[in-house]
C-alpha cells in the first residue's frame, strides 16, 4: 500500500478524507467508466475515499474549467480523453488554458477506431471504398460524434489525405452515428471496438479500415489505414489524468505511481482491455508529449479548413 505524504494527508484531512476524479461526461460514457475503475482501485492503494463527479457538458469544459481553478492540494483530478488537446483552437475563448492550466499525471490507455459502413456501401475496405466512389463519382456521407470530436476530426484529415469529398453529418454520440449507418442514412462512421464489434458480428456493419498502427485481434483481416494506402496514418483514443497547473511534484508523482499499478494489476487492467482499451502505464513526460503534439496538429487542421464547434 502505498503510504500518504504528510502534506497529502493534511490536504486529505481537510476535504474531509474525500478526493474526487472529474468527469466531462454523464454516468455511462467510456470516460466514466474508466474513472470508476480508477476511483475503486485509488481508494484501495491511496487509502482515502475517491468518488467520481460527472459533469456533462460544453465538451467537457465543464469539468475542465472546474478542476483548472481548483487549489493545487490533490482532491481533484481530471479525466481527459483524446479531444481535450483540441478544445483551445475550436473555443479561443475560454476561460482557462487546457494546456498551460494542467500537469500532467500519466496516460491511461488508447484505443483505436473502426472505420465502420453499411453494409450495402461499394467495396471491402476502405481503399475498395474510395476507389468505386471515385470511379462512380458516389458522393459518401460520415457520421461523426460531433463537430471538431476526434472522430470528426479524424475524418477530415483522412478526407484531406485521400483528397476526396466526404459530406460531414454530425451526432450527439458514437451511438447515434452508427444507428444511421446501420439504416443506411449516412455511408460511414468511426466506432470504438467494443461499440462497433456486436454490429459487425451481427452483419449490421462492415468493418473497413482500423486507425490504429496494428490489426485488430478481433478483426484480423481488416486493414489499417496505412496499409490501406495511407502512409503513417494513426490516430488513436486514449484516456489520460491531469492535475492543476500548480500541483507540487510529490503528489504528482504519488498519483502516477498508484495510476502505474492500477494499469498493471488486475482488475482495472482487464477490464480495460475488455473495453478495448490498452493500458499505457507511464511517466507524465509522456502525456506532456501527446498532448502538445496532438494540441499542435488538430490546430493547424482546424485553422486550415476553418472547423468550428457545434
Amino acid at each position: 500500500m502505498l503510504a500518504l505524504s504528510a502534506a497529502t494527508a493534511a490536504a486529505r484531512d481537510s476535504a474531509g478524507g474525500a478526493a474526487r476524479i472529474v468527469v466531462g461526461s454523464a454516468a455511462g460514457a467510456s470516460s466514466d467508466a474508466v474513472a470508476r475503475l480508477l476511483a475503486d482501485s485509488f481508494t484501495r492503494t491511496l487509502n482515502r475515499t475517491f468518488i467520481v463527479d460527472n459533469k456533462p457538458g460544453a465538451s467537457s469544459n465543464i469539468a475542465a474549467e472546474l478542476v483548472a481553478k481548483s487549489p493545487p492540494d490533490g482532491n481533484n483530478l481530471l479525466l481527459i480523453y483524446n479531444a481535450h488537446p483540441a478544445v483551445g483552437a475550436l473555443f479561443p475563448h475560454l476561460p482557462f488554458d487546457p494546456i498551460k492550466d494542467f500537469r500532467s499525471v500519466g496516460m491511461i490507455g488508447t484505443t483505436a477506431y473502426v472505420l465502420v459502413a453499411t453494409p450495402t456501401l461499394p467495396g471491402r475496405n476502405l481503399r475498395e471504398v474510395l476507389v468505386q466512389a471515385r470511379a462512380a463519382a458516389t458522393p459518401l456521407s460520415f457520421g461523426s460524434t460531433g463537430a471538431g470530436s476526434p472522430q470528426h476530426l479524424t475524418m477530415e484529415r483522412l478526407k484531406k489525405e485521400a483528397g476526396i469529398d466526404i459530406t460531414m453529418v454530425h451526432y450527439k454520440g458514437g451511438a447515434l452515428a452508427s444507428n444511421d449507418v446501420i439504416a443506411g442514412h449516412v455511408n460511414m462512421a468511426l466506432a470504438t471496438p467494443s461499440l462497433a464489434m456486436p454490429q459487425i458480428k451481427a452483419g449490421r456493419l462492415k468493418a473497413l479500415a482500423v486507425t490504429g498502427d496494428k490489426r485488430l485481434p478481433e478483426l484480423p483481416d481488416v486493414p489499417t489505414v496505412t496499409q490501406a494506402g495511407f502512409p503513417h496514418f494513426v490516430s488513436l483514443g486514449w484516456f489520460a489524468l491531469l492535475l492543476p497547473a500548480a500541483t507540487p511534484e510529490a503528489v504528482v508523482q504519488r498519483y502516477n505511481d498508484a495510476l502505474n499499478k492500477a494499469l498493471s494489476t488486475s482488475p482495472v487492467k482487464e477490464r480495460l482491455e475488455a473495453q478495448g482499451i490498452m493500458p499505457t502505464p507511464g511517466t507524465p513526460a509522456v502525456l506532456d508529449r501527446q498532448v502538445q503534439g496532438d494540441a499542435q496538429m488538430w490546430a493547424g487542421l482546424i485553422r486550415e479548413l476553418n472547423i468550428k464547434s457545434d
